[in-house]
């Protein structure tokens, strides 16, 4: 009976992880910026990541500038090689709701966010 129970458990736990990803996917994030916890967060702009290269956009969709990115699957951390990003913003990755969003958190109340519907 016991063995039962830990296979049943095992199950439960596999069933529950998220599937593996390699890199953030290509696509358009917007950018969050939380504050105060009663507030809604404000959207800063916006980044398109295409292979291996991004096109930062302000809010109301200006170019802000493009440069090139680089992922570390080990450490799951998006580099800013080039471009506007680069030495402002971090990039650690997370993916959320079963792999249907992906985020990188570009500061530690910033947060580019791509979500499939």
């Amino acid at each position: 009976m016991g063995m039962a129970k830990l296979v049943l458990a095992l199950a439960f736990a596999l069933s529950t992880v998220s599937p593996a990803v390699d890199a953030p996917r290509a696509g358009t994030y917007r950018i969050l910026s939380y504050g105060a916890t009663n507030r809604p967060p404000l959207v800063l702009g916006s980044v398109v990541l295409g292979a291996g290269a991004y096109k930062a956009y302000l809010n109301g969709g200006k170019l802000e500038g493009e440069g090139r990115y680089s992922f570390d699957a080990a450490k799951q951390q998006v580099t800013w090689e080039s471009g506007p990003y680069k030495g402002v913003w971090g990039g650690t990755f997370t993916v959320d709701n079963g792999g249907k969003t992906h985020k990188i958190r570009l500061r530690s109340t910033t947060i580019a966010v791509n979500t499939l519907n």
